[in-house]
């Protein structure tokens, strides 16, 4: 420590004093130990957080400094340190970790991990409710942490969206797991059996009535999170924190497809049963609530209505885009519709003999050479005579019943509609609206073609994605991030057909450079992706090339994930240090 740095810390002290009001009290400059305090973070209900550096280490730390109040409090005192205790054994990835309980001429503090970053809520304020890989992996983490934490007994008491940070390069880290006390903690003994504790619009049911807790009830908290992440509003709203506490007893909050229609309901009713009143009707276990989690995302990942789409060979999917077009329209195909009017060849042995039986089989496969003749892939290149000129906007034939689509005023309330009111069957249209309402702004019409792209992506729709990728390349004055969604394009439709190694060589060495792209939506597209290849290559059976390369689609998945995250967090609002 220089002496400038003991010249400056001794004034902060005399100035001061460690007696000081805490509303008034600034540590800033203070060397507290082993801690130099460099700047005030923010104020709670316990007092203040400061970054610091640890001398010994050299590193920056996050240090939460105790109300003078508390520290007559030895009941609070003693449950306070026991659960920090028992947070810092934990070590967990996804919990902010506690690396010491310290005290300094009467000033206890805590020495945690400082996260950079920022916290759930202001992310979700600037960005609106999330899109399913960033809420999914959101999701996943934090289930994580609190069931590391429950394996302990460990009870949070307070999770909320301002309690999940968000590092920078994605990572979900929970704050304060076991330090959370209300304000007032002591006074209204909320340590105890029949008062109540925690955050009024997050607590659950059996917190506001005062009732025992256990891991169940951070379960239901997480279930309040989630509903606001992918809703972008909470389930319950009151104008005072007792009229809001009674609503998480009595009322029962309403679908999340109330507020975004494009929501999936496998993902819905795991929210909702996360929610559920009683502890019994909730998960019972965080492993539990993984394990259905994992199933949303693959029913999410699958064309809607069918199962997950994963081809068997390399190949085309032209017949797979087909079926999921004739289901979306309320068909139900067959492999070929010739086949059902003749009997089968163990009924005509029967009935007519064994000659009568080899000629049905000759019969049989001229009719299914006809038959796949009459269904074969239509070549939507050779087809598509208006496409081929690079001045028509692309992608519009494929939906023509866009022109059904109300106009909006502007691109971008074109682009609002689609995203959140549109109805799941016309999303197609929806999309195809912005580019062909306002065919002169690119920028709108890149983003909903991007959009598109997933929907089309999720349909297994090969065919057509290979001929709007060829569009998009040939558009006249097509910009950098057009090719690069063309460029995403062509390595979904090597997914589609099982080419993985091209899906690799896109990635890795050709034409996709993840470093560069800067649309979290391009990126979310590139998870789609990867996502399916990476089913594609889990599949039992696969081949041993197909095996081979999960582990570089892992690898080029979590860079993915990073980004995703850093494309969300390079404005000023989430390059501000938050509180560990």
């Amino acid at each position: 420590m220089s002496e400038s740095e003991k010249t400056s810390a001794n004034s902060a002290n005399e100035t001061l004093g460690w007696s000081q009001p805490p509303a008034e009290r600034d540590l800033t400059g203070v060397r507290m130990g082993d801690f130099q305090v460099e700047r005030l973070l923010g104020k709670g209900g316990m007092g203040e957080v400061y970054l610091a550096r640890q001398l010994s280490l050299n590193r920056p730390v996050a240090l939460k400094v105790l109300r003078p109040d508390l520290l007559t409090k030895q009941n609070y005192l003693s449950r306070f340190e026991a659960e920090a205790t028992a947070v810092a054994k934990l070590n967990h990835p996804n919990i902010v970790h506690i690396y010491t309980l310290g005290e300094t001429e009467g000033v206890r503090f805590i020495a945690m991990e400082y996260v950079q970053g920022t916290n759930l809520r202001e992310y979700i304020k600037k960005k609106g409710a999330l899109d399913y890989p960033v809420a999914l992996s959101i999701m996943k983490q934090a289930a994580v942490a609190v069931g590391a934490a429950g394996e302990i007994g460990l009870i949070h008491r307070d999770i909320k969206p301002e309690n999940l940070l968000l590092t920078r390069k994605g990572q979900v880290k929970v704050a304060d797991f076991g330090l959370c006390r209300d304000l007032d903690a002591e006074r209204m003994n909320l340590t105890q059996t029949g008062v109540t504790m925690g955050t009024p619009a997050y607590m659950s049911p059996e917190q506001a009535q005062g009732l025992a807790l256990d891991h169940r009830s951070d379960l239901y908290s997480l279930g309040v999170t989630f509903y606001y992440m992918l809703a972008g509003v909470t389930p319950f709203r009151a104008e005072t924190p007792i009229a809001m506490a009674l609503k998480h007893v009595k009322d029962v909050p309403v679908s999340l497809a109330v507020h975004r229609p494009d929501i999936s309901p496998a993902l819905d009713r795991l929210v909702l049963k996360l929610m559920a009143k009683s502890p019994a009707d909730r998960y019972q276990s965080a492993a539990e609530l993984l394990r259905d989690l994992s199933k949303v995302r693959e029913a999410i990942s699958a064309p809607s209505g069918t199962q997950p789409f994963l081809p068997d060979v390399p190949g085309p999917s032209a017949t797979y885009a087909s079926i999921a077009d004739a289901q979306a329209n309320g068909a139900t195909p067959s492999a070929t519709g010739l086949q059902t009017a003749f009997l089968s060849p163990d009924a005509v042995t029967s009935k007519f003999g064994s000659k009568a039986k080899a000629s049905l089989v000759v019969m049989g496969l001229l009719l299914g050479s006809l038959a796949g003749w009459l269904n074969r892939p239509q070549d939507l290149l050779a087809a598509l005579a208006p496409g081929s000129d690079p001045k028509l906007t692309p992608g519009l034939w494929i939906a023509p019943h866009w022109k059904d689509v109300n106009k909006e005023d502007s691109a971008e309330d074109q682009f609002h509609y689609a995203q959140v009111r549109a109805p799941r069957e016309t999303l197609d249209a929806a999309w195809l609206a912005v580019p062909g309402h306002f065919p002169a702004l690119r920028d709108w019409a890149s983003r909903a073609y991007t959009q598109f792209a997933r929907l089309l992506l999720l349909r297994g729709d090969a065919e057509r994605l290979k001929v709007f990728a060829e569009e998009i390349d040939r558009w006249e004055g097509a910009q950098t991030h057009e090719k690069e969604l063309a460029n995403v394009i062509r390595a979904g439709v090597k997914a589609l057909t099982g080419d993985l190694d091209g899906v690799l060589n896109d990635f890795d060495v050709n034409r996709i450079d993840t470093a560069k792209l800067t649309d979290p939506a391009l990126v979310e597209l590139c998870l789609q992706v990867t996502d399916l290849s990476e089913r594609i290559a889990s599949r039992p059976g696969a081949s041993s090339n197909i095996v081979l390369a999960k582990p570089n689609l892992k690898v080029i998945h979590n860079k993915l994930m990073e980004k995703l995250f850093i494309t969300g967090l390079r404005d000023p609002l989430f390059n501000r240090p938050g509180p560990g």
